[in-house]
């Protein structure tokens, strides 16, 4: 395995720790607080790191299905962050966001998590 590649697998683990700590603060707090949006923060700049690290490290086609699944689920998460600073931007950090929104949230970690296992699970068949 590739340097870069195991670099990226650092980087996606810890998109897995601030992406999970930001749904489950967004939940609690249910406003776009300065913790959430730092956490969210972390957790796309983490996953960006993480995507471009195991897109250098790869000998094979970006085109994957885990790959597919993973840009998506970047993606949704990044969406997900435009949205909150839009709210934060808009209400300030006092008004709850919405409720479509937090569902929102959950699906897009969801997704990712799913991104995630298909990662772990194509890297443990590779070898």
């Amino acid at each position: 395995m590739a340097e870069i590649t195991k670099v990226g697998i650092f980087f996606v683990h810890f998109a897995l720790i601030f992406y999970s700590l930001f749904v489950i603060y967004e939940g609690k707090d249910k406003r776009a607080s300065t913790r959430v949006l730092l956490l969210i923060t972390f957790a796309v700049l983490s996953d960006i790191t993480a995507t471009a690290c195991m897109m250098i490290g790869t000998t094979r086609t970006y085109f994957t299905f885990h790959g597919i699944l993973g840009y998506i689920g970047l993606l949704l998460m990044i969406i997900d962050y435009i949205l909150l600073i839009k709210h934060r931007i808009k209400f300030g950090s006092d008004v709850l966001i919405s409720n479509s929104l937090y569902k929102y949230s959950k699906i897009a970690y969801f997704w990712w998590l799913v991104a995630f296992v298909t990662g772990v699970i194509v890297s443990i068949f590779r070898h």
